[in-house]
């Protein structure tokens, strides 16, 4: 037997009612298990699930009393623990399940892999090579379904790919052998991050096309009338969701060094950076260098006020989307990973280091070839012999070679406390 869970939220019941149609109408088996986790409820979602649990051998509800949601990492890291089954299928809400989908995970699945599920999408992300590109739809009130359930089986077999994207099914002992979700990623590339620990673990990323699903698309992230260009308010939201992406891409960078999403394994180095001149002059650059770096080496305490005092807006644009007010996220935020800043900012110069680059600001020039090549500082450095160099406005000390991205293949998130969670 399969848990199949997803997690709802504001304004998604419409998305929610046709995913439970699927879920009753096109698994094979009946005795599944549905685990659906209420993050946010502003039309009636848990009304609507206890009015037709009794349609269902086992549908299950968990509600929170976190002020206003816990998010996607998190309550997804939940729905595993509390899964009643090994084998849990996670579906995003606004997915439609195609006719035998248990059938096709489960012939898939292997031990210690993520299998991802094939998606059925509408055209508004251009042509791709892992999906199938079918408009059924734009919104739930006018989903074609018996035209989407006969489509979905005509695309079905027995091809596989390298590939992560939800819907995906696991076992469980697979998802906790890395901790899960990293919830310091709270509006983007927690997937990206996920998917890098499964690479450096070992762990096989599989699509099946076995089985598929029709996707709405972007609905949780941008809302669900994102693609529409006339809509100012989700044009906003669209814009403010491109803010907290670009910061958590800087979250990614500050883990792994680089970007990809698990097509290589990913090294980031350990190497502090030594600002000299008047590098605290431009703040917004000084944090954009420093994700690259292990620590970050300034010339005063009152530098280091100041850059750290930079970032205390950071979590802004994911509290805006995600409906969190100034005193909900002071209440919240120690269930979060977070950044503390003090433990990358030093002041002075290192002593005892393995790679030191310095950088002086008066040196800085428009395309200097070390700043245009920083993404990929790994590459660089990784087979460089111990000396001194000098690229661009940087001058360069490597006395050792060490990769501290090992450490972050798993995850530890603070504790989350039981209590504050309802399941029935």
């Amino acid at each position: 037997m399969i848990t199949f869970a997803t997690n709802t939220g504001a304004g998604s019941l419409e998305y929610t009612k046709l995913l439970l149609k699927s879920l009753k109408e096109n698994l094979k088996s009946k005795e599944h298990e549905i685990l659906i986790f209420i993050d946010s409820d502003t039309d009636g979602t848990y009304e609507y699930l206890k009015s037709v649990k009794s349609e269902f051998t086992d549908l299950k509800i968990i509600r929170h009393k976190v002020k206003p949601v816990i998010g996607y990492q998190l309550n997804s890291n939940i729905i595993v623990e509390y899964a009643k089954y090994d084998i849990i299928s996670y579906l995003q809400n606004d997915m439609i399940v195609s006719k035998n989908y248990d059938v096709g995970v489960l012939e898939d699945l292997e031990d210690n892999c993520i299998l991802s599920s094939t998606r059925i999408e509408p055209p508004l992300h251009g042509q791709s090579p892992i999906t199938f590109t079918k408009d059924f739809g734009l919104m739930p009130e006018e989903f074609k379904w018996d035209e989407f359930v006969e489509f979905a089986d005509t695309v079905k077999s027995d091809r596989v790919e390298n590939y992560f994207f939800a819907p995906y099914t696991f076992h469980r002992k697979t998802w906790q052998s890395i901790g899960g979700y990293d919830s310091r990623f709270r509006r983007a590339r927690e997937d990206s991050d996920f998917v890098q620990r499964c690479v450096q673990k070992g762990i096989k990323l599989k699509q099946t096309f076995k089985s598929n699903v029709y996707h709405f698309t972007c609905v949780s992230s941008r809302g669900k009338n994102w693609f529409d260009k006339n809509n100012k308010e989700a044009q906003e939201r669209v814009e403010l969701q491109k803010i907290a992406d670009n910061i958590e891409l800087q979250r990614f960078f500050r883990k792994w060094g680089t970007f990809n999403h698990g097509e290589t394994i990913l090294k980031k180095l350990d190497t502090d950076l030594v600002l000299k001149g008047n590098a605290i002059s431009n703040l917004p650059f000084v944090a954009w260098l420093e994700p690259f770096f292990s620590r970050v080496w300034v010339e005063s305490d009152k530098y280091k006020d100041d850059i750290i005092l930079f970032y205390k807006d950071e979590h802004t644009p994911a509290n805006k989307l995600l409906a969190f007010s100034d005193e909900d996220w002071k209440t919240a935020k120690h269930i979060f990973n977070t950044t503390n800043y003090s433990e990358i900012y030093k002041v002075g110069t290192p002593t005892d280091y393995n790679i030191k680059v310095e950088i002086e600001f008066t040196n800085v020039k428009d395309n200097d070839e070390f700043l245009m090549n920083i993404h990929n500082i790994t590459s660089m450095f990784i087979d460089t012999e111990a000396g001194v160099y000098e690229l661009g406005c940087a001058k360069i000390t490597i006395n050792k070679i060490v990769v501290i991205s090992d450490s972050y293949t798993t995850v530890t998130n603070p504790p989350f406390d039981k209590n504050l969670l309802e399941i029935e």
